[in-house]
């Protein structure tokens, strides 16, 4: 069997849904046929190049993308009490 080899720009963009698109490395992996491990790959090594081409004294590529990553859960969060107040609020209006 032939090892499947992708182009730079195939990587970049894979990367690219994932950092900066939020989607998840299964939903990338499901869309593009690539595994997993490959897109983790990729991802860690994109952002250890960032890392050596920041300047001193900016903010970490990688504490950025953690600090994204986090705070798109923290956004998901809030959404889900938002739908669980409004049913809330609807249930209580009905009953008045």
């Amino acid at each position: 069997m032939k090892k499947q080899r992708y182009t730079a720009e195939f990587k970049q963009e894979a990367i690219k849904m994932i950092i900066i698109d939020g989607v998840t490395v299964k939903e990338v992996s499901q869309q593009l046929g690539v595994p997993e491990g490959f897109l983790y790959s990729w991802r860690q090594k994109h952002l250890d190049e960032l890392e050596a081409k920041s300047p001193e004294g900016a903010q970490s590529p990688k504490a950025m993308a953690a600090e994204i990553t986090e705070l798109r859960k923290q956004l998901a969060k809030q959404k889900r009490m938002t739908e669980i107040l409004k049913k809330t609020v609807g249930y209580f209006s009905e009953d008045a």
